[in-house]
């Protein structure tokens, strides 16, 4: 695929071409959904939007080379080896420095601002990230990202921090109210 040429509308899997449905908003709930606990459901769901002829790949057994298609559409063709499900003891919780729900204002905005974009309307998902990793770093969600990564000693810049954390996630609220149940038990 010439990356200048048009941007991909269908896929190719043994030989069949499927119409694919590249809206930026089915790969911000894929994202979303893969937060929660039920991975395979997310990666369904996902894909029954993903291919308008889903039925068709379950019929013809063309699961597994669907799933490397989307892999791929979800990394704007970039050819990698993606090995999913893959950890190790060492890997380190990466700290969530935005949230496409809690943060949606700032999001349409920046788009809005610095590309012309309603993100109302329909945009490619491979243009949504083109213009997602070009945000300039004076736009207002690129420096509220930049106070959330923040791990240094600057008093300002924890308490910018601290003002524009995220609100806890389901999980995290689950595992106080757990842990608060543990400490009073002790007490």
């Amino acid at each position: 695929l010439n990356y200048y040429n048009r941007l991909p509308l269908y896929v190719r899997i043994n030989g069949i071409k499927f119409i694919i449905n590249s809206d930026y908003r089915i790969f911000i709930n894929f994202e979303i959904e893969m937060q929660g606990e039920n991975k395979e459901k997310a990666i369904m769901n996902a894909l029954r939007k993903f291919y308008p002829a889903f039925s068709v790949v379950l019929k013809e057994n063309l699961l597994e080379e669907a799933v490397n298609k989307f892999i791929w559409f979800y990394h704007c063709g970039i050819v990698e080896d993606y090995k999913a499900g893959r950890t190790t003891k060492n890997q380190v919780k990466i700290t969530q420095i935005f949230n496409y729900e809690y943060d949606k204002q700032l999001i349409c905005g920046a788009y809005l601002m610095y590309a012309n974009i309603d993100l109302h309307k329909y945009l490619h998902w491979w243009q949504f990230k083109e213009i997602w990793d070009m945000l300039p770093d004076e736009c207002e969600f690129v420096k509220i990202k930049s106070y959330r990564a923040y791990n240094g000693d600057d008093k300002d810049l924890l308490e910018k921090k601290q003002y524009y954390k995220l609100p806890p996630t389901e999980a995290e609220i689950k595992e106080k109210i757990k842990a608060d149940k543990i400490f009073e038990a002790l007490k």
